[in-house]
């Protein structure tokens, strides 16, 4: 969620800055025409002040050629016509200036048209002051005539003058409301151009503090993301390396120089410079190794021996792979584990694997002792008893008698002990062979064994019916019987037994320890009796080997019960039971489904 406004986020800044951005290109692009308009607008103004100038100055030559003229016919005096009249020539730089100034196109004033009077104007003055040399005292007619002509044409060219004047005047009246106005939208324009220039500057500011700001947090993240991460590597005992396969330029790990025992700075980060570390039995099978990998481009996994500065050798596994960085280059990337420790254990473990299998010899050859050795003297002295017992009982005195008989109990106990060694033995070193089973059968099997122990104790014996699970058959046979035939053991005097085996469902929230049961993992088998009982602090107790509850009233070894917990544990089981003094005892089962 937080990634997702943060992109909207940037991206409305970035349609905002890009709508500025535009705003401000615009509003540029007008002032820039505004510019130029005033420009324009002030050029076009000072054309016309410069026009107006140069007219002035023709119609002030003009009328003051006439007047000068005037004067010397008047007074005869030459003097006016050398100090105040003008010649031609002296307008022609005007008339230049004015065609320089006059578009061609112009309607309301022609400069040829102007020069065109005024050349007029200077050959009738001309011939004015000609015929007032060839007539000082009195003009005759055609004078006058010339002087009429002549005040007609200044007239005209006064009133082409003055019309243009005015018509200037307007242009220049236009520019300036013009140029006003310009002048007006330019400031407008500059206003906005400045408001939005610091809009975008603020803008961007703030975005650059903010970025500055979210750097700094990611940096101190990243920091500690990579404090983390060395750690981690020193904590797990691992280190990594790049190769770049375009620049040919390696990258280690800190802790890649730790597992060395050496300082960053101590050699360059090559394959060559790591080299010497290796064991020197290892160093062809990694080279090769190495090679093939970068010629074929395919991962490896390969273990190899490494000698750190102190010379303390250490295992260590190598994984590499491949893959592309953000310019699309190819680099290689490997992974060093230190399985040192784990390469001990392991040799450890294969130690103890040699003496385990040691002592399954031992204990084999004690169960071929027990079974044989041991026993043949006792059927033996089995033997001798049932002799004694059948020819020579009669002839024993009554102490004799009373210790044969212990000596026939004493045997019997010595038999069933050792048939119970062999079959605790049997199901720590035994068959493990798992074969789906019906336990139906199985207790079937158990009851016909202990037939004649239920029919001579009148026993009430209940199956109700089981289920079909992986088990392995001979030792649930074992468990069975021995929890049957405790079960008919351990009863009140004078009562007939009462033994049920059902299959009950696990209720939720039953464990067993830490462990949560339920009906699809496990399958729930109870064995209960009504018989003697017991507390139910020995709960767990009563399954220790040769641990017994009722030495003096009942007879037993101590190992059946533990023998039902190791048959069940070997099957990845759970046993308990609950039981009160007096009522019967009850054992839960928990196998596998």
């Amino acid at each position: 969620m937080r990634s997702t406004y943060l992109y909207k986020s940037s991206l409305v800044i970035k349609i905002a800055l890009g709508i500025a951005i535009f705003l401000i290109v615009y509003i540029t692009a007008v002032f820039f025409n505004q510019m130029q308009n005033l420009g324009s607008s002030v050029d076009s103004m000072s054309n016309s002040n410069k026009k107006l100038l140069e007219l002035h100055k023709i119609l002030t030559v003009v009328s003051g050629n006439e007047n000068a003229v005037r004067s010397y016919i008047i007074s005869g005096d030459s003097t006016y016509l050398s100090d105040r009249f003008s010649p031609q020539k002296d307008l022609n730089e005007g008339f230049a200036a004015l065609r320089k100034l006059n578009p061609a196109n112009a309607k309301h004033f022609q400069s040829d048209t102007l020069q065109k009077l005024v050349s007029r104007h200077f050959l009738i003055l001309d011939g004015i002051i000609r015929s007032a040399k060839s007539h000082p005292k009195f003009p005759n007619g055609e004078l006058n005539l010339k002087l009429a002509q002549c005040d007609m044409l200044t007239d005209k060219i006064g009133d082409y003058v003055s019309q243009s004047l005015e018509k200037e005047a307007a242009n220049v009246s236009q520019s300036q409301i013009a140029h006003r106005y310009e002048i007006e939208i330019s400031i407008i324009t500059s206003f906005l151009l400045v408001t939005i220039a610091l809009f975008i500057l603020l803008i961007s500011l703030g975005r650059i503090s903010s970025d500055l700001r979210s750097m700094k947090k990611l940096n101190d993240e990243l920091r500690f993301l990579n404090y983390t991460f060395n750690n981690a590597e020193r904590i797990a005992g691992m280190s990594y390396w790049k190769y770049n396969l375009t620049s040919h330029k390696y990258s280690f790990s800190e802790n890649f120089y730790s597992l060395i025992g050496v300082d960053p700075d101590t050699f360059e980060p090559t394959f060559e410079g790591v080299l010497p570390f290796i064991h020197p039995d290892d160093r062809g099978h990694v080279s090769a190794s190495y090679a093939d990998s970068l010629k074929n481009k395919t991962p490896t996994s390969l273990v190899y021996r490494l000698y750190n500065k102190n010379g303390e050798m250490k295992y260590i596994r190598a994984i590499t792979s491949f893959a592309e960085n953000s310019r699309g280059e190819l680099v290689k990337i490997g992974v060093n584990y230190d399985i040192t420790e784990h390469h001990k254990n392991t040799e450890n473990l294969e130690n103890k694997n040699k003496d385990l299998l040691a002592i399954n010899a031992e204990l084999e050859s004690f169960n071929n002792i027990v079974s044989h050795d041991l026993q043949e003297p006792l059927r033996k002295i089995q033997m001798f008893i049932s002799r004694v017992e059948e020819f020579e009982y009669s002839h024993l005195s009554e102490n004799g008698r009373e210790y044969f008989e212990k000596i026939k109990g004493l045997a019997n106990r010595m038999q069933n002990l050792l048939i119970d060694l062999v079959n605790y033995s049997r199901t720590i070193k035994g068959d493990k062979a798992f074969v789906l089973t019906d336990l139906n059968a199985i207790v079937d099997d158990v009851r016909q064994e202990l037939s004649m122990d239920i029919e001579e104790k009148n026993a009430e014996v209940t199956i109700e019916k089981l289920p079909e699970i992986t088990v392995i058959p001979m030792q649930i046979h074992q468990l069975f019987i021995n929890l049957l035939a405790n079960a008919l053991k351990f009863t009140k005097t004078g009562e007939a037994p009462k033994v049920s085996i059902s299959q009950q469902p696990i209720a939720d929230g039953e464990r067993y320890g830490d462990v949560e049961l339920s009906d699809k993992k496990f399958v729930k088998i109870v064995v209960a009796d009504k018989g003697i009982g017991f507390k139910q602090e020995f709960a767990d107790k009563i399954f220790q080997l040769f641990r017994r509850l009722e030495r003096e009233t009942y007879e037993g070894t101590g190992i059946g019960l533990a023998i039902c917990k190791k048959i069940v544990e070997n099957h990845n089981g759970y046993i308990t039971t609950e039981s009160d003094l007096g009522t019967g005892a009850a054992f839960i089962i928990y196998l596998p489904r």
